[in-house]
């Protein structure tokens, strides 16, 4: 890995881990932290609302079947088309794998949601938000092969586009008051870990495969 991508996700791992771990000594501490007082109100006003309507259509962006078909056809992609079968796994499985890893947080921190709607998926513990955190896997990791494969003109087209979408699933979930604004940022926090682990796993298993070929080849 080149030392300045490795600063970038040494930088970017610290800084999610000291905001998770903020976020979830918050909400061990206090029922009702400082940060939801003052943003529930806001999210309470837009019910019933065009923005609350809107927000529901939204919020399908990150919902468990759409995140799994762009896996699906993105992991197929990079097996058929670009033969890069470890990472045609690592995609296949990072949504996978993040659900699994949010489901364990929210056992531990149990904490209730501000309201129950089964439509939009808001059942179950609220800490940290799926949708959030899967999302900016999800999305995170396309972008980050898609990267090789563009033109440096439309790569940051792609990466504000997909970072777009997440803030916009994020902000869904606030708004439509199936979870609190500091379960959708702890939900992000806790994705950016999830995600830098698995493009540094990726990156491991792809030096092992060339460390192989060239003893081969030798």
């Amino acid at each position: 890995m080149e030392l300045p991508h490795r600063k970038r996700y040494i930088v970017l791992f610290t800084i999610a881990i000291i905001v998770a771990t903020l976020l979830t000594i918050d909400i061990r501490l206090h029922t009702d932290p400082l940060l939801d007082q003052w943003t529930a109100p806001f999210a309470k006003s837009l019910q019933d609302t065009l923005w609350y309507d809107l927000f529901r259509w939204i919020t399908e962006l990150g919902s468990s079947i759409v995140l799994s078909v762009l896996t699906f056809v993105f992991g197929l992609f990079l097996a058929v088309r670009k033969r890069n079968l470890i990472g045609a796994g690592i995609v296949f499985t990072a949504a996978a794998f993040g659900y699994q890893f949010n489901f364990l947080i929210k056992k531990l921190v149990e904490r209730e949601r501000p309201t129950i709607l089964a439509l939009v998926d808001g059942e179950g513990f609220s800490f940290p938000s799926g949708h959030s955190m899967v999302s900016l896997i999800t999305y995170g990791i396309i972008l980050y092969f898609m990267w090789e494969y563009m033109k440096s003109s439309k790569r940051y087209i792609a990466a504000f586009t997909a970072a777009f979408i997440v803030v916009l699933v994020g902000f869904s979930r606030y708004v439509l008051r199936v979870h609190y604004l500091t379960d959708v940022l702890a939900g992000y926090a806790y994705g950016i870990i999830f995600l830098v682990i698995w493009i540094l796993l990726y990156k491991w298993l792809q030096n092992k495969l060339e460390k192989r070929e060239k003893v081969r080849s030798n």
